[in-house]
């Protein structure tokens, strides 16, 4: 953090402890030359990562840790990022913690729709329906 960031601020008002936080993220974020998403993948990651961690503007040379994201943050990344059909793992956000990084290690997997098809025929019933159907239930 820069010296000019240092400045007296009284921590006992909720308001404040969110200034110190945006301050402290501005000048995270300032740190690192910003270089756009060059690929949909890197595109669709820096995305989520905006969204997550309430940055206006992600680039694929930051680091997830230094942008203030944590555990909590990594497991919303990752469900938002496997929900787009990239596979990505809470690990391998640690292990590659740079957008450039993740994107050459992260799986793609086309959303699939799995499809019911009617069920013909008897089916048997599950432990749970037979202890329900056991239990002779009045009405």
């Amino acid at each position: 953090m820069s010296d000019e960031l240092f400045k007296r601020i009284d921590l006992l008002s909720k308001e404040k402890r969110e200034l110190l936080e945006m301050l402290m993220k501005e000048d995270t974020v300032s740190e690192t030359t910003y270089v756009a998403p060059r690929t949909p993948v890197e595109e669709e990651l820096a995305n989520i990562w905006s969204q997550v961690l309430g940055i206006e503007r992600v680039g694929i040379h930051d680091n997830f840790l230094e942008l203030g994201g944590d555990s909590i943050q990594s497991i919303q990344v990752v469900a938002k990022v496997n929900q787009v059909g990239i596979q990505l793992s809470s690990n391998q956000l640690f292990e590659y913690p740079t957008i450039a990084e993740l994107a050459t290690v992260v799986g793609i997997n086309p959303a699939l729709q799995a499809q019911q098809e009617p069920i013909i025929g008897s089916v048997p019933l599950t432990p749970i329906q037979k202890w329900f159907f056991e239990q002779n239930l009045e009405e």
